[in-house]
Formats: C-alpha cells, sequence, structure tokens
C-alpha cells in the first residue's frame, strides 16, 4: 500500500514537474519567434527606407536595387500597384495583378504596413497601403510649405496633403542634376510591394518547430527519469534501513541464543534426572517438557545456522549423491527418478548445502503432500555467459510437491527472515537456504505448480575438472 502510495504522489510530482517545463518552454519558443519576427520587420523597415532614400538618386526601382548589391540579394520583387491592381512600376518577381484578398486576414500594423509570410519561398511580402502611409521625413533638398502655400501645378496645400492620397516631392540637389522624382506619381496608386528574402527568419521559425516538440519528449524522459530515480533511492533507503534492522535484530538474537542455551541443557538434565526417579504416569509430562525444550533447541540451532558465515569451506561435492541420500532421510521414500541422476560435481561447502536441501524437504513434508507425490530432479545445463575457472556451466536441481503451495502474495516474502505462514513454522528456514544458496555463487526460487504443490529451484555454477 505505501509503495503505491508513493508511486502515485510521485507521479503526479513528475506530471506536474513536466508541465510546468512545458509553460517555460512553451513561453521561450514564443519569445524567440517573437524575437526573429522582430528581426524580420525591422528588416523590413530597413529595406523600405533604402529604396525610398536611394529613389533621391534614381528614377526607377530597377536602378535603386541593380546599384546596391545588399538589396539586389535581398529583394525578390518590388512593385507599385494602381487602384486597378495592376503594377505601375515593376521589378524582379511579382503577381501580374494583386490580390488584396490577402490583406483581409492579415493584421494591419501602423502606417498602413502588412506583413505576409511565405514559407515556401523563404521569404515576406511587405505591402504598403498608400492611404496609410506617414509623410516621409525632410531630405536634402526639401524644403517644409506653408499651409496656404500652394505648387505651380496647383498642388494642394500641407494640411489637405495630409489625407489619403497625399503628395509630395523629392528633389535631388543640384549638383546632382536636374532631373526630379516626384511622389506625385503615386498618388493615385494603391499599393507598394516588396518581396524580401528572409532566409534567417524561417531558419529560426524551422529550427524553433523542430527543437520544441523534441524539447517536450527531453523534458518528459527527464522528469520520468529523476521520478525513477526518486523512487529507487526511497527503495535503497528502505532496504537500508531494513538490512541495519536485521543486524541490530541479529546480533540480539546471536546474543539471545547463546544465552538460552545453558538453561536449555540444564533443563534437559534435569528431566533426564527426573524421568528416572519419577512413576510411570509422569513420565508422560516429563516427555512433553521434553519436547518443548527440543523445539526451543532447534529454534536456537536455526537462528544461529543463519547468523553463521554463509560461504564455508567449498570443496567438489556430488550434487546428485546429496540430494538422494537427503531426500531418502527426510522423506523415507526415493524422490529422485528410477535410474538415479547422472553425476554432477559443484564447488560448495557441504554442511550449508545439505541444510539447505534438509529445509526444503521438510518444507514439502510439512506441506501435507503424499510422499509419493515429492520429488525431485538434477540436469546439468549449457555454458553460463561470462563464467570463469572452474565454473562453465549451469547445475539446475528442482524439488516440487503436491501440497498446499504458497499464496501468490507471499511469494515474494518466503525468504523473508521469520516470515511464515504456519501456524508451527519459524519462518528461518528458507532464508537460511537463500543466504547458503547465494553464499555458494547460486540462486534459489520458488513458484507454484500447476494443480497445486510447489517448485523449488536452485542453480548453481557447475564444476567441471580441469577447467
Amino acid at each position: 500500500m505505501k509503495k503505491n502510495a508513493l508511486g502515485t504522489s510521485s507521479l503526479i510530482a513528475a506530471l506536474l514537474g513536466w508541465l510546468l517545463l512545458s509553460a517555460l518552454n512553451v513561453f521561450i519558443n514564443w519569445a524567440l519567434q517573437d524575437r526573429a519576427r522582430l528581426v524580420r520587420d525591422n528588416d523590413n523597415e530597413r529595406t523600405l527606407n533604402t529604396i525610398w532614400t536611394e529613389l533621391r538618386n534614381y528614377g526607377d526601382f530597377g536602378s535603386v536595387v541593380e546599384a546596391n548589391p545588399i538589396l539586389k540579394e535581398r529583394i525578390i520583387g518590388v512593385a507599385v500597384y494602381g487602384h486597378n491592381l495592376r503594377p505601375v512600376s515593376r521589378w524582379g518577381k511579382v503577381p501580374p495583378v494583386f490580390d488584396e484578398n490577402i490583406l483581409k486576414t492579415r493584421e494591419r500594423s501602423r502606417f498602413g504596413r502588412y506583413t505576409i509570410p511565405d514559407r515556401q519561398g523563404r521569404s515576406s511580402k511587405f505591402v504598403l497601403h498608400f492611404g496609410y502611409m506617414p509623410p516621409p521625413a525632410m531630405g536634402p533638398g526639401m524644403r517644409p510649405r506653408k499651409p496656404q502655400e500652394h505648387g505651380n501645378n496647383g498642388e494642394k496645400s500641407l494640411e489637405q496633403r495630409r489625407e489619403p492620397g497625399w503628395q509630395n516631392q523629392i528633389r535631388q540637389g543640384p549638383q546632382q542634376g536636374a532631373f526630379l522624382f516626384n511622389f506625385n506619381t503615386f498618388s493615385g496608386d494603391r499599393y507598394f510591394y516588396i518581396d524580401i528574402f528572409h532566409p534567417d527568419y524561417w531558419r529560426a521559425r524551422t529550427l524553433t518547430a523542430i527543437l520544441f516538440p523534441l524539447t517536450e519528449i527531453v523534458l518528459l524522459i527527464l522528469v520520468f527519469y529523476i521520478r525513477r530515480l526518486y523512487i529507487r533511492n526511497r527503495e535503497y533507503r528502505e532496504k537500508i534501513d531494513a538490512q541495519q534492522n536485521l543486524v541490530v535484530l541479529g546480533t540480539a538474537a546471536g546474543t539471545l541464543a547463546h544465552e538460552i542455551k545453558n538453561p536449555l541443557l540444564s533443563i534437559r538434565l534435569q528431566t533426564g534426572i527426573l524421568e528416572k526417579i519419577c512413576a510411570k504416569n509422569e513420565k508422560e509430562e516429563i516427555g512433553i517438557i521434553n519436547q518443548e525444550v527440543d523445539r526451543i533447541s532447534s529454534l536456537v540451532y536455526r537462528v544461529n545456522d543463519y547468523l553463521r558465515e554463509p560461504e564455508g569451506e567449498k570443496s567438489v561435492l556430488n550434487i546428485s549423491e546429496l540430494l538422494a541420500e537427503t531426500s531418502q532421510r527426510i522423506c523415507g521414500v526415493e524422490t529422485i527418478a528410477a535410474g538415479g541422476a547422472p553425476p554432477v560435481f559443484v564447488l560448495v561447502d557441504e554442511n550449508r548445502i545439505r541444510s539447505v536441501l534438509e529445509n526444503i524437504f521438510r518444507n514439502a513434508v510439512e506441506s501435507g503432500s503424499p510422499l509419493a507425490e515429492i520429488g525431485a530432479s538434477v540436469h546439468a545445463g549449457g555454458r553460463v555467459h561470462g563464467s570463469a575457472g572452474a565454473h562453465s556451466g549451469n547445475v539446475v536441481i528442482r524439488i516440487f510437491d503436491r501440497g498446499r503451495g504458497i499464496p501468490e502474495k507471499n511469494l515474494m516474502r518466503v525468504f523473508d527472515p521469520f516470515f511464515t505462514s504456519k501456524s508451527a513454522g519459524t519462518g528461518i528456514g528458507l532464508a537460511i537456504s537463500k543466504r547458503f544458496t547465494e553464499a555458494a555463487g547460486g540462486t534459489i526460487s520458488v513458484e507454484n505448480r500447476e494443480g497445486g504443490g510447489l517448485m523449488v529451484t536452485l542453480v548453481f555454477p557447475q564444476y567441471r575438472e580441469g577447467e
């Protein structure tokens, strides 16, 4: 229950963390795109100002663009469209007819400027509506006129020229000739159109479009990886705490077992004396005392067995022979198939592995299984990858019965010290078996059999002489 609560709370925390990081990612992505847009719009304004400034020196757009390498590289086309939406003056690639519908879905900026991005051409169409053009700044050769002043050609006053369709003049200085570029030419026109090449803008847009989902995925993976580290760290802490508790428990159990031995010996000695001097009808009660003393002595022995050094003195052992001998002694029947098992050798401590086999066979007998249904097998298998020295393969031992089995929810706990599902069990036998098996370089596992009963599987490195 505690583990499920930890998983749920950590999942909620991970999702909240991902949402916060995603919000930050969205903001950064928006800021990068907005910066690219501002740079693009600034370039558009600079290009427009450059063209209008250079028109003082040249009489048409083509001359302006061709004379300026930067403009020639950046501008795809430039044109002025009249009220009939056809070009009055043009250079480069421009639409033969201006489509006003493209402006309806675009937001008009100050002074009637429109920007229409073109991803396919990696450019932007910059459109200026003449009805919203601001009066240009005074340049060389220009002079302000008084409101009441009229030109030689009957031009309107300055106040009148501020209305849509205003007209103005830009004159060249005398030193540059007498050519007059007159914006009166545009007074009857409607749109000023420039198609400007913006590779940097579209590169930035493409990069942010690619990086945004990738960043979201990376953030999600990172958040859940951190969650996994957090859960594993909690599990390790719990294991360390459990190990520390086991150390304290083991020290206390060892001390307690040592202190219990002497009183048990004294009790057993006194019951032996009483058996000699008491009447026959009293010996049954003394027998009960002896049984309880034996049970406590067995528990003390098992605790000491669990606490002693697990590896022991290793020697080469025929595990098939030991398995047959132990099963015959504990179960009283032949548990290995007729013909026995072939000799298979392992490098282990004999007393400790004998204790492992005794615990498993004893559990099979106590499970209520018919003795005829208790069986065992030994198999020597293929080579183990990464093995070294004398260990060149696997020895697999299986011991099975048709007893009560173990509830599935308890299968993961059967190797915990002092855990038992039997009313009279100590819960130390399988814990000892696991400790001794792993000290010998092997593994032990337990599983319920189909049709009832239990199967315990032991795996040890095989020993082969000369390898």
